[in-house]
């Protein structure tokens, strides 16, 4: 997603078929239970009325490979109408309906679009509309029946015209933004963009392309996207957040060209234009707010532990507000307050690991991409336990008998205790929220004598991550900003009272890097002082798989080099490159490698570029054990546990 980092790039990569190398005895890999992560993800989605007066949701289900699934819901009960699968896409965020009630499908993984006409038995794949432009994010209809898409990593705006089937390239709207994250339609037919990672609103004249920039509203952080546009008669209301769950609301007079209203702490996706109000969520409660003379007023509440979207007006006038993941719907009545809860009929889809560890107890344990949960293996009884109520886990490392789990967005940190009953809010509990220090992906966490380390990558438009440590015994944190200034921390190992960190050359989302080259830092765990900062590789810009072994030294692997770093004498010993890898053509890379030293065999085992490896200290010769792989852990006997998509295995010696 969003110049895509590394974790969904391992998501994508050719082939699911795992080819185990000559040499690498194909008996000691084996195929384990599928994780139980699977959930229903539907970010996107519009409400559609028919012309018999029923209303139906048009939604898309995410998946881990395969086909998208595009389902049409009764917004009366739930049942499910239609569903019909995406060719190519993975899923969406953006959903619309024309005039005429058919829907148009932006997607991500191959930036495809898709038309489907009330009745049909398949979509119609329109290919994707911008070549090189991998994710739509964002979707909007005219009243002449044209579509309309923001994508990136490119931040342009297109146009397809149903009846012509020409698409329009109206180019990128921002020199340097490479987010169109919203976009309404005005009835004249401007067509309103909400711009990130850095916040700019822009008005386009569909007929000549001309753009005008909207000032933005004094004093406000512009290191968020435009994440939302309404057009509500002569206002258009924007809100603005740096991730999904939070942010907050302006309102923006068309016609006297100023900033008018104001409301913080918005929390859901989506604004609805109704009888002169903006509804959508503030916490619990569905909100209405009078864009001219700006009265507030609590309609309703709903309660659920998903990010919620606010899609739409349904027949008998209720509100539709929809969770983005587990399929609850909710009716809303604007002027009774009565809320009523329903299900949509949607499959659960198997979910890809975002993330894999060890646990205290021995298991192995995940998280899942978007839908987040917790999934645990047993090695000794094969024995799969799943649990949601917890967000997408970046990283997951055991500090004494407690697991840590770093989440995604805003870089929330949990103590999880096995031994104990599943209870989220209380177990796991949370310990730190980085995102104060505008920090997003805690990818690197690791037990640094007996101290939770945890490294980050920070918000969208953001450079710099921080170090991060917490002492579970006295449960207190230091945090530390700028360790390695404008790189993010994504690999870490400890030893000897020493944390080591290496880092990407790229912050968050949305903005350029300022160094060519990733650095490896030493930090004394106890007084927090850096004790040295070095360019192990001049030339690579992301190492995120790094060890120590058992004399010391440091050993790191970017995406095709590995080096042995002498942490006395600060200086790199050895280097050997496996690959080309073109840094010059890509836009971000976080996480890709893994690095593991095996203290029985002297043997480093890793996994960078879907390829599980092994490479000999002695001579730095290389193997390849198993391709293709997304996320690699060891265990403490030195077996290799790895998945790829919703696949899951275990590599033995």
């Amino acid at each position: 997603m969003r110049r895509f980092g590394a974790a969904l790039l391992a998501l994508l990569l050719v082939g699911a078929t795992l080819a185990v190398a000559p040499g690498a005895a194909a008996a000691s890999l084996e195929t384990l239970p599928t994780l139980p992560l699977s959930s229903v993800t539907n970010p996107g989605g519009v409400v559609v009325k028919r012309p018999d007066g029923a209303s139906y949701l048009y939604t898309v289900s995410t998946v881990s490979a395969g086909s998208a699934i595009f389902s049409v819901i009764d917004t009366r009960d739930g049942r499910r109408a239609y569903e019909l699968p995406l060719p190519g896409a993975l899923g969406t965020w953006a959903v619309t309906a024309g005039r005429d009630g058919s829907a148009f499908i932006g997607s991500y993984s191959s930036g495809k679009a898709f038309h489907w006409t009330w009745g049909a038995s398949a979509v119609t794949d329109l290919g994707t509309p911008l070549p090189g432009e991998t994710f739509v994010w964002s979707v909007a209809a005219d009243r002449a029946g044209r579509f309309y898409g923001g994508t990136s990593p490119g931040g342009k705006l297109f146009q397809y015209d149903p009846a012509t089937k020409a698409v329009r390239d109206y180019g990128q709207l921002v020199a340097g933004e490479q987010y169109v994250r919203s976009l309404d339609i005005a009835p004249d037919g401007t067509v309103y963009a909400g711009i990130g990672a850095h916040a700019h609103v822009v008005a386009v004249d569909p007929r000549t392309g001309a753009k005008r920039e909207l000032p933005l509203p004094a004093g406000l952080d512009t290191d968020q996207y435009a994440y939302d546009v309404r057009v509500s008669g002569r206002y258009l209301a924007v809100r603005f957040a740096a991730s999904a769950a939070a942010g907050e609301l302006w309102v923006y007079d068309l016609a006297k060209r100023k900033w008018r209203q104001h409301v913080t702490g918005v929390t859901s996706i989506g604004l609805v234009d109704h009888g002169s109000r903006l509804y959508f969520m503030r916490g619990t409660a569905v909100t209405a707010l009078d864009p001219h003379g700006g009265a507030l007023r609590t309609v309703a509440r709903v309660e659920s532990d998903s990010l919620l979207h606010v899609v739409g007006l349904v027949s008998g006038g209720d509100l539709l507000v929809k969770a983005n993941t587990g399929g609850s719907l909710w009716r809303v009545g604007l002027r009774s307050g009565k809320v009523r809860a329903f299900h949509a009929d949607l499959a659960e889809q198997p979910t890809a690991p975002e993330s894999l560890g060890v646990g205290p107890d021995g298991k192995i344990y995940a998280s899942g991409y978007l839908s987040g949960g917790l999934a645990s293996y047993d090695p000794a009884t094969r024995a799969v336990v799943g649990h949601k109520g917890v967000g997408q886990m970046e990283g997951i490392v055991t500090v004494g008998n407690k697991l840590y789990l770093g989440e995604y967005p805003r870089a929330q940190v949990y103590e999880y205790d096995p031994a104990q009953p599943w209870a989220p809010g209380t177990n796991p509990r949370r310990i730190m929220d980085l995102s104060g220090q505008q920090q997003d992906r805690p990818f690197a966490m690791v037990d640094a004598g007996g101290v939770l380390a945890v490294g980050t990558v920070p918000s969208s438009g953001v450079l710099g991550g921080v170090l991060a440590l917490y002492d579970p015994a006295t449960g207190k944190s230091r945090i530390m900003r700028d360790v390695v200034p404008t790189q993010s921390i994504v690999g870490l190992a400890y030893r000897d009272g020493v944390v080591y960190g290496t880092t990407s050359v790229w912050g968050g989302n949305g903005i350029d890097a300022k160094d060519a080259d990733a650095k490896l830092v030493a930090v004394d765990v106890a007084t927090g002082a850096v004790k040295f900062t070095a360019v192990p590789v001049p030339g690579e810009r992301s190492i995120s798989g790094v060890t120590t072994d058992d004399q010391g030294h440091v050993w790191g692997f970017s995406t095709c080099t590995v080096f042995e770093f002498d942490p006395v004498a600060q200086k790199t010993l050895r280097t050997a490159k496996y690959c080309d890898y073109p840094w010059d053509t890509v836009h971000h890379l976080w996480r890709d490698a893994y690095l593991y030293f095996d203290p029985d065999d002297g043997y480093l085992y890793g996994k960078a570029q879907a390829k599980v490896f092994r490479i000999d200290r002695s001579t730095l010769a290389y193997t390849q054990l198993v391709r293709p792989i997304s996320l690699l852990t060891r265990t403490s006997s030195g077996d290799l546990y790895m998945s790829r998509e919703s696949n899951f295995y275990v590599y033995r010696k």
